[in-house]
């Protein structure tokens, strides 16, 4: 099954999306607990939130794009 270039994007579009919201809760959740000095407490909490968005996104858009797929 050859990909076009669309769904390519498309994927990494989606790769991006589960991916960026676990970086940015880490690096946020870093910065407050140097800020706060409580030291991995808010780096755990924020990655974890982040992992949970960064899934949520992932199967959300995965399923719309088998959806698009199925119906065409």
């Amino acid at each position: 099954m050859a990909l076009s270039v669309g769904k390519m994007a498309r994927f990494t579009a989606i790769a991006w999306e589960f991916t960026m919201p676990m970086i940015a809760g880490a690096i946020i959740g870093h910065l407050l607990d140097v800020y706060f000095h409580t030291d991995p407490t808010l780096t755990l909490i924020l990655f974890l939130l982040g992992l949970f968005g960064g899934f949520y996104r992932g199967i959300s858009e995965l399923s719309r794009l088998q959806r698009e797929s199925n119906d065409s």
